[in-house]
């Protein structure tokens, strides 16, 4: 594993899940996409189709990756 500009040891390879919430779908969807497009510049693939879910006040949206 590298470690990340935050002091958080990120995986290289494997399996991870890049997530976002908001309570509007249309911001959440925009964050999820760029950290998706973030994640695909350094090797990750997503793998399956994003995840929604809603709690009654935020969307939470789902991507896994693999590398």
């Amino acid at each position: 594993m590298a470690e990340g500009d935050n002091g958080v040891e990120e995986k290289t390879e494997g399996y991870i899940l890049v997530r976002s919430a908001s309570p509007v779908l249309a911001s959440a969807t925009n964050k999820l996409s760029t950290w998706v497009s973030i994640k695909m510049e350094s090797g990750w693939k997503p793998h399956a189709n994003p995840q929604i879910f809603h709690d009654g006040e935020k969307f939470y949206l789902i991507q896994a990756m693999i590398k």
